[in-house]
This record gives structure tokens, C-alpha cells and sequence, in this order.
């Protein structure tokens, strides 16, 4: 689905194909990869984007480029695993577009997708922000449940 487009990919290849993105394969984000996950983003926001006639080329740089934070988040069931998670939360946006400028070039909107992308903890300052917001959320949420079906399932006594 992601590769038949070639807008999309006309856009997305110059970043999935660099070096250093390419270690987000790498570095899980509940079931699958953030590679993965950041794939997914960018694919239906530039659908939503480009339905809208919004700016879609920069919402799939700054949906791309929205978790380019390139460490793994221990997820330990423990007293700490709220506060790890807020810190995360707040903290990854800023590393990833760190990582983003070292890379890339980006226009102000990719800047603030990527910075804002954690509503309520960044503000999306555009259209095209609070779509990979919207959608970053809306994935995630289901990677999480399908994670936690299977962890369910698994546990289940045959």
C-alpha cells in the first residue's frame, strides 16, 4: 500500500533511504518498529493531508521525522513506568528533531510537526501538524491494544 504511491514515496525516499533512518528498524515501538510506525504516520496523513489540499509533501518530512529520536524506550512495569513515560512523552519530540536538523533541511512546518507532535506536552501550530498528531495518536493506540491482545492471548492457558 505505502510503495504504490509514488508521491508519497517520491517525498518519503530521500529520508527512509539516509543512513541513520534507516537504524529506526532497529528500535521497537510496541509490536513493531519505529521505521515502521513513523511509516504508517506519514502514509495516512499525507492521505488526509493531500485529500485536504494541505501542504501533504511536508507532512510526510515532519511525520517521517516525528520519532527520529533513535533510542529504546524501556517500558519496566514499575512505580516509574508513568513519570519514564511523561519524560518520554516530552523529551523525544526535541531529540528527534535534533536528530531531524543534523540530516535534514526543514521548513517551519516539519519543524513544528515534529516538535508539536506530542499535544498537549508540544502545540501543532498547523493544519498539517495536528493531522500527524491526530494520526500519530490514533496508531499508536492501536498498536498498543494490538500488542496487549496478544499479550492477553498468549497468556491464556491452553
Amino acid at each position: 500500500m505505502l510503495y504504490l504511491d509514488t508521491k508519497f514515496m517520491e517525498v518519503a525516499l530521500p529520508i527512509i533511504e539516509h543512513e541513520e533512518y534507516q537504524q529506526m528498524r532497529y528500535i521497537k515501538h510496541h509490536d513493531e518498529s519505529v521505521f515502521d510506525h513513523s511509516m504508517k504516520v506519514a502514509y495516512y496523513a499525507y492521505k488526509i493531508a493531500h485529500r485536504r489540499n494541505l501542504d501533504w509533501e511536508s507532512t510526510i518530512r515532519g511525520a517521517l521525522l516525528h520519532d527520529f529520536f533513535l533510542y529504546k524506550f524501556k517500558k519496566c512495569f514499575s512505580l516509574r513506568l508513568i513519570t519514564d513515560s511523561i519524560k518520554h512523552a516530552i523529551i523525544h519530540p526535541l531529540i528527534a528533531f535534533e536528530n531531524a536538523v543534523k540530516y535534514f533541511e526543514l521548513n517551519e512546518k516539519e519543524e513544528n510537526i515534529i516538535k508539536g507532535h506530542m499535544f498537549p506536552f508540544g502545540f501543532p501550530r498547523s493544519k498539517e501538524a495536528w493531522i500527524v498528531s491526530f494520526v500519530d495518536k490514533y496508531i499508536a493506540v492501536f498498536e498498543y491494544s494490538s500488542n496487549f491482545k496478544k499479550m492477553m492471548l498468549r497468556k491464556q492457558p491452553a
